[in-house]
């Protein structure tokens, strides 16, 4: 799933964010995605969640940050 994707899945549920994980040969990565206002929040699984500017990412920004990545949506978060 593309990152496109998954903001327009945050966008039309009732969840915060996403646990997403993405698979890059044996290695898997995970994340959690949040949207908090028009903003979005990108924290590693391992990182402790600060809703700061360091984190914060427009949609552009983030679209841009993630364009060549193929997500895959674990867990919803409320």
């Amino acid at each position: 799933m593309k990152i496109t994707a998954l903001i327009s899945q945050l966008k039309k549920t009732n969840v915060s964010g996403f646990q997403i994980s993405k698979k890059n040969g044996l290695l898997t990565s995970t994340w959690l995605l949040y949207k908090r206002g028009d903003f979005y929040y990108f924290f590693d699984i391992n990182q402790k969640i600060e809703f700061n500017e360091r984190y914060k990412y427009s949609e552009s920004e983030l679209i841009n940050e993630m364009r060549d990545g193929a997500f895959r949506i674990d867990v919803l978060v409320n």
